[in-house]
């Protein structure tokens, strides 16, 4: 009898003491945290990946790619690898058709919390593995918080499952928030079980940075909870990784990692590349320019800024995304902003963005020729260009004052003032035309320091070889659009 109760006495303390219910354990003993995507430790607006600095660039038709399996998957992966891309988005979401849920089915509709489907987790490291294999870095979103937009078919609905009594949650805003605002307490003990089982794949792999939710409104004090968490576990199993949170509003993304440096190593601006939460034109590129300058205002200094989505398809089939040309247009400001990434949103679920498509393959090739040729790693957005007379604004350049310096011409023909700064006699300008794909002419620029009385000093006029004759069907308005490229002779 004694002993019974004694039995009894430990297992109520058992269940007192909160523990992991998933071991993370990282198996992979060959990665080094060295190798492993991090800011640039000689320029920490950028990313590095096994040593060198890596611009990340890429473009892709779904935002929960784990979810595809086989030579869906491989086949997209390769084309995107083909044209240089390096970047993909994905979520761990589970609303589209084809997707399977976490949670094992045990009879038909109704879920147990407590076990898991494995497909689910194995088509994750099967995503893994192959963006692996190819370079490609892979911007993990923990919560996604769309998926429970509607509560009928999910197996956190609790009519669905047999773990949780009715009115456990009762909309999306219960699941995420009410975790910990609300205490609900068999929620909270559901995800920090779902992100034990994801830690204890991806510690395994040195390509991922990790946001905590897709456009969140959920609150300060939700978000910096699972930053905390993450940040732990990888602790504990001597990994370091990089983490942020993507809220509603850009400007609140900035600050909000801003104000929790200790949790967030970078910040994720994507908002900034719509119509609804952001802007057109180049009130989009001063936000950029804006933000840089309040994180390098900080005592810690610069970090990585991300652009995950650039939003934009087509000619106002959506209004909150933006156009094809915007979304092209977005994509280059964010590189000459200086941003450490930019990807194409994908096209599906209401038209928000390029993806994968041939226009965006076209850019993701034509960034890669670019960076081919220019060092943007030793470059710095540049104020020293000025845009001349009735073009088309075109002050978007980034230099290496001395050496060399590079001008983005958004659309048609256009003539930007340069001023190098330094004294140099010539220059060269070398072409490349973002429509076609292809370098074109090289000219050389003579120089005249004279000292002219009441002139100012020299400046390089850069004329664009725009033609007018492209179009809107080539993504573009009146012309071609370029990126010239100065060098000091």
């Amino acid at each position: 009898m004694n002993n019974e109760k004694i039995l009894v006495f430990i297992v109520v303390l058992v269940g007192l003491i909160p523990f992991r219910t998933e071991q993370i354990s990282a198996q992979d003993s060959n990665l080094s945290n060295s190798d492993a995507i991090q800011p640039y430790h000689e320029n920490p607006w950028y990313w590095e990946y096994h040593g060198e600095p890596i611009l990340l660039r890429g473009g892709s038709d779904d935002d929960n790619l784990f979810q595809w399996t086989g030579d869906r998957l491989i086949n997209h992966l390769d084309s995107l690898e083909s044209v240089g891309g390096n970047y993909v988005r994905n979520t761990m979401s589970d609303r589209d058709e084809g997707s399977v849920y976490a949670p094992k089915e045990i009879e038909d509709g109704m879920y147990d919390l407590n076990q898991w489907n494995e497909e689910y987790w194995d088509r994750l490291e099967f995503f893994l593995e192959e963006t692996q294999k190819r370079g490609i870095i892979v911007q993990l979103t923990l919560w996604d918080w769309f998926d429970l937009s509607g509560l009928s078919d999910h197996p956190y609905n609790p009519e669905n499952n047999i773990n949780w009594p009715e009115g456990t949650i009762e909309d999306r805003e219960d699941f995420y928030g009410g975790s910990i605002y609300e205490n609900k307490k068999a929620v909270l003990e559901y995800q920090r079980r779902f992100i034990d089982k994801l830690l204890s794949i991806t510690l395994d792999y040195d390509h991922i940075l990790y946001n905590i939710n897709n456009e969140s409104t959920i609150g300060a004090e939700w978000e910096n909870y699972w930053a905390k968490y993450l940040n732990d576990a990888a602790s504990s199993q001597d990994r370091n990784i990089h983490i942020t949170s993507m809220q509603l509003l850009p400007g609140n993304s900035v600050r909000h990692v801003m104000t929790n440096r200790d949790l967030y190593s970078f910040v994720e601006v994507s908002q900034n590349n719509q119509n609804a939460a952001g802007t057109v034109g180049y009130k989009h590129y001063e936000n950029l320019l804006h933000w840089r300058n309040m994180i390098n205002a900080q005592q810690e200094g610069p970090m990585p800024m991300n652009n995950v989505k650039v939003y934009g398809v087509g000619v106002g089939e959506n209004t909150a995304a933006g156009t094809e040309q915007e979304a092209i247009e977005r994509f280059w400001r964010n590189i000459f902003a200086g941003s450490a990434s930019a990807r194409f949103h994908r096209p599906g679920g209401g038209r928000w963005g390029l993806g994968l498509t041939e226009k965006a393959q076209r850019t993701i090739t034509a960034a890669s020729m670019f960076l081919d040729e220019f060092d943007v790693f030793n470059a710095k957005p540049y104020e020293g260009c000025e845009t001349i007379g009735n073009s088309i604004r075109a002050d978007y350049c980034l230099a290496n004052v001395g050496k060399e310096y590079a001008v983005y011409f958004p659309d048609g023909r256009s003539t930007v003032a340069v001023d190098p700064w330094v004294y140099m006699e010539e220059v060269t300008v070398k072409w490349l035309n973002l429509t076609s794909g292809e370098w074109e002419k090289e000219e050389t620029i003579a120089l005249d320091w004279k000292e002219v009385p009441w002139v100012g000093p020299d400046r390089v006029l850069v004329i664009s070889p725009g033609s007018g004759v492209g179009g809107p069907e080539d993504g573009y308005g009146n012309g071609d659009a370029f990126i010239g490229i100065i060098e000091a002779k």
